[in-house]
């Protein structure tokens, strides 16, 4: 199991949106949730991400479970960068290892440092275990697929429509590989 709900119950205010419900979302299973406006869908999603705790009974998640989130809610993000660097932003910790390591190597020209100079070969090892040095190609690879243009890849992100945006932002979870990708009207 990778998340759901045990006897759990949501109000919201003096109305109950859930109640005693359980539920359990399997790996490889794809569940999509149809109802009306405000009849709660986007809250079981929060419920599920921890966004929201239930009035009573548990939300189950494994601890190595990874879930991503995509909600409309994103769509109040803005920024100059390119949608890129935007969607790039889910090797968060390859872009950290790239940051030290160019540190490194300029402190290690200077100066040789032998403690710095292991610092440095963990850093590649780590660096090459990641793939780090293929995510700019993966990254253009999944925004070809969601439509972009190469022209469109060093475009920034805040000159896109609502719906390029989510594409965009669909495109970093994608690459984030979270074990549960949740999409709130995508």
């Amino acid at each position: 199991m990778l998340a759901g709900f045990q006897d759990m119950t949501f109000e919201f205010g003096a109305r109950a949106i859930v109640e005693d419900s359980t539920w359990h979302i399997h790996p490889g299973e794809r569940i999509g949730l149809i109802g009306y406006n405000g009849t709660g869908k986007s809250t079981l999603l929060k419920l599920l991400s921890g966004e929201y705790l239930p009035s009573k009974g548990t939300v189950e998640r494994s601890r190595t479970t990874t879930i991503g989130y995509l909600h409309q809610d994103l769509l109040s993000f803005d920024t100059d960068d390119s949608i890129l660097k935007v969607a790039m932003g889910a090797f968060e910790r390859v872009l950290q290892i790239q940051q030290e390591i160019e540190i490194l190597g300029l402190e290690l020209e200077k100066n040789e440092d032998e403690k710095k100079l292991i610092l440095y070969t963990d850093l590649l090892q780590e660096m090459d275990v990641l793939d780090g040095y293929n995510i700019e190609h993966k990254t253009e690879d999944v925004l070809h697929g969601l439509g972009f243009s190469q022209a469109d890849l060093q475009r920034p992100y805040k000159e896109f429509s609502g719906g390029w945006r989510m594409r965009v932002l669909l495109a970093k979870m994608i690459l984030m590989q979270p074990d549960l990708l949740m999409l709130d009207e995508p």
